[in-house]
């Protein structure tokens, strides 16, 4: 008997011990804390955009993440956050090249993927390196992104209609680089080419490119039977100091051109759209080139670099 009273002391004692327990760890249902507001993209400043999504990243003003929040439409939409101070970065979201990086204000980027040096050319084998860029990152191409910062958001407790705006702009530049007087433009030759000393990540809160200095990798255009063309985008160039700017020309032939164009990149009037032209190429045949079993690669042309 001594030994069953005994029990069922220790049994209740542990009953209470647990429901203690649990007192402590109830589900919070009270969510009076969170309040909706109205999340609004004025596109003023990029009246054409046509973004997949739009994301919105909401930090505490000490820098911390919060919180992010994607839409569906440009327009923008509803956002349940709780009542206080925030920092807010936003850009288009749904990009297939361009990721996000980053869990602090300080640190929160753009960047894109790494590429091979001939993937425009739809191959995966490695080709030679353009000059002073052998050890650069390769990487890809962004598609046209959208950014903004609002520094001081604030979102009351328990009012209703409340209404933020935010007013991307476009952070990438275009570039067009022109071959002009090419010969032998043929079907037959697979073209591809790639550029030195570009930026491939943007930092949201400074609002500019950033590094490391890449190169990217490029597809080539024939606009008519004597013309090339490499139309593309990026966040800028030399994001660490000067730079130097090879624009290279790959062939399937396994022949490859170098051309010095840092005074055209470095020169023109307008940084957001960069134009710039090279006179004369002279491409192999079909059927000319190195053999396919030969790993080498033929330098035909290698333009001197200017250092200043």
């Amino acid at each position: 008997m001594k030994a069953m009273s005994l029990l069922r002391l220790l049994t209740a004692v542990a009953l209470g011990f647990m429901a203690g327990g649990c007192e402590h760890k109830d589900l919070c249902y009270d969510h009076s804390h969170m309040t909706e507001i109205n999340i609004a993209f004025d596109w003023a400043d990029a009246p054409d955009a046509a973004p997949i999504s739009m994301v919105a990243h909401f930090f505490t003003m000490d820098g911390e993440y919060y919180r992010r929040v994607e839409f569906a439409k440009r327009e923008g939409g509803r956002a349940r956050v709780e009542a206080g101070e925030y920092i807010v970065l936003f850009h288009n979201g749904a990009m297939e090249v361009v990721r996000e990086h980053g869990s602090s204000l300080s640190d929160y980027m753009l960047g894109c993927e790494s590429r091979t040096i001939l993937e425009p050319m739809g191959r995966a084998e490695t080709a030679p390196r353009p000059p002073y860029a052998e050890e650069q990152p390769v990487a890809g191409v962004p598609e046209e992104v959208w950014t903004g910062m609002n520094t001081h958001v604030t979102v009351l407790p328990g009012l209703s209609g409340q209404t933020v705006t935010l007013s991307p702009r476009v952070a990438t530049k275009e570039y067009t680089v022109q071959i002009n007087d090419v010969e032998n433009i043929s079907d037959a030759v697979d073209l591809s080419a790639a550029i030195t000393g570009m930026s491939s990540r943007y930092h949201l809160s400074a609002q500019t490119h950033t590094g490391p200095v890449s190169t990217l990798p490029l597809g080539l255009e024939k606009v008519d039977d004597h013309t090339l063309v490499a139309r593309f985008r990026a966040f800028g160039h030399c994001p660490e100091g000067s730079s130097i700017h090879t624009f290279t020309v790959y062939t399937s032939e396994k022949t490859y051109y170098n051309f010095d164009i840092t005074s055209q990149m470095h020169s023109g009037s307008d940084p957001n759209h960069v134009f710039v032209e090279i006179e004369g190429l002279k491409l192999p045949n079909a059927g000319t080139g190195m053999s396919p079993s030969v790993s080498g690669w033929d330098n035909v042309v290698e333009e001197e670099i200017k250092m200043n």
